[in-house]
């Protein structure tokens, strides 16, 4: 029997402030290395916010594979950042 593979739509690199029980999509990608490499470069240099120019209270960086379910809705429509 052969395994099956997960079908692979993409992967989002999210963001949870401290105190904060959701994460925020911060980053887009195509490939999980490309996902890594984006979140590496977000810790090294921590964005603001997204809603103004508030500076992130020690976040928790995560990578989170795209469900079936977003591609539907069109989350490859959007803009990636």
């Amino acid at each position: 029997m052969v395994a099956r593979r997960k079908p692979n739509y993409g992967y989002k690199v999210c963001c949870r402030e401290e105190g904060a029980k959701e994460y925020v999509r911060y980053f887009l990608t195509h490939t999980r290395k490309q996902a890594f490499n984006a979140m590496r470069s977000y810790i090294r240099y921590p964005p603001t916010a997204r809603g103004g120019d508030k500076e992130l209270v020690n976040p928790k960086w995560k990578v989170i594979p795209v469900s079936k379910k977003e591609t539907k809705r069109g989350i490859w429509r959007e803009c990636p950042f």
